[in-house]
């Protein structure tokens, strides 16, 4: 009997959360090596579409290979943007944005923010200086919502069934992302990406590095990373 009732406490410890919504920002659909579903970007989103990462980074960092393609593609804006997210019912969540730096080799390149329903959960997001160049970074934003009432750390925000996901632009370039994931559950049961390797990551990006095209030569129409010069006057 005790067997059995530990055995009952070990599976409900290992209860894996549940995606309820995912979208390949910037891409088609596609199904993760972990089984999440993940929608094509919607066409009529603000921003623009970039398939960079697919052409310069072939190889990745710290992710599956099925799973590269996530961290390819992307949206960015020339100005703050956003997702609404529906979310069904009370309960915790955790909110997973995935990044990969596709095309600056140095740190604060692009900064940007990361609001939740206007409140900021990332702040000063440096994606090289959090993984360095061509490697697979994610963000967990943990959050609960009870009522009308949406509970981060230490906040209590006003909910009315929809979350704002917004990538908040500053001096810095322009805000992006690669692909996004809500999971109902907590952190603990969130599936995530293996620590970094320093020295096995260092050379891999200095490979990807070392075959990425020299930037003024590129001929492709790709102005993701660039700030719009004013029409003249």
């Amino acid at each position: 009997m005790l067997l059995i009732l530990l055995l009952a406490l070990l599976d409900v410890g290992c209860e894996a959360a549940r995606a309820i919504w995912a979208v390949n920002a910037g891409g088609g659909a596609h199904r993760g090596v972990d089984g999440v579903v993940y929608g094509a970007d919607p066409s009529n989103m603000p921003g623009v579409t970039s398939d960079h990462g697919i052409h310069h980074l072939p190889l990745l960092a710290r992710v599956h290979p099925q799973d590269r393609i996530l961290y390819q593609t992307e949206r960015y804006n020339f100005d703050s943007f956003g997702y609404t997210i529906p979310v069904p019912q009370d309960g915790d969540y955790v909110l997973v944005l995935k990044f990969c730096e596709v095309y600056f080799q140095a740190s604060n390149q692009k900064v940007f923010d990361v609001r939740l329903n206007n409140q900021p959960v990332v702040v000063g997001l440096d994606i090289f200086n959090k993984a360095g160049y061509g490697t697979a970074h994610d963000e967990y934003v943990p959050f609960r919502i009870q009522g009308n009432a949406l509970f981060i750390r230490e906040y209590k925000l006003a909910f009315t069934g929809e979350i704002q996901v917004e990538f908040v632009k500053t001096p810095y370039d322009n805000p992006k992302i690669n692909a996004i994931v809500l999971y109902e559950g907590k952190l603990a049961e969130v599936p995530k990406l293996p620590p970094l390797k320093k020295e096995q990551d260092e050379i891999v990006q200095e490979e990807l590095i070392q075959e990425d095209p020299i930037r003024s030569e590129e001929t492709e129409a790709d102005q993701s990373h660039t700030i719009p010069k004013p029409a003249p006057k």
